[in-house]
């Protein structure tokens, strides 16, 4: 059962327990290879799992920063300018390649500002959508 204290990625839709696992273990591991960012390789992940790996890539830095200039450094939800972040309203997963689109790689429409406290409300509140992309 899913829980308030539980982290966002739970609430993201999986086809099988199976992958839902395989999601698990390779978030782990990515946070694990975060001590050695010269050995990680961001843009050869097979799933969804190293999400928050890729948090830490040039190019979602940049993306996020063309985010927060276009909402003028405020959450889009209550106003506020504490703890900003970045938002994506859903989830591609590209069935061919069997991996979910790079979070830099989201068109404008589908990133939004958001404080840390709107954030995680809304994950609460909502499922994000996971759209699979033939």
């Amino acid at each position: 059962m899913i829980t308030p204290n539980d982290p966002p990625y739970r609430y993201l839709q999986f086809k099988s327990d199976q992958l839902y696992r395989r999601y698990i273990q390779k978030d782990g591991d990515a946070k694990r290879s975060l001590a050695k960012p010269q050995e990680h390789n961001f843009l050869n992940e097979q799933s969804h799992g190293s999400y928050g790996a890729l948090l830490f890539h040039p190019d979602w830095k940049a993306r996020r920063k063309e985010v927060l200039q276009r909402d003028g450094y405020r959450c889009v939800h209550c106003r506020s300018d504490r703890d900003l972040q970045v938002h994506h309203r859903q989830y591609h997963f590209i069935a061919e390649k069997q991996r979910f689109r790079l979070p830099w790689d989201y068109p404008g429409h589908l990133l939004i500002t958001l404080c840390e406290s709107c954030h995680s409300k809304g994950h609460y509140k909502f499922k994000v959508p996971t759209i699979i992309i033939k």
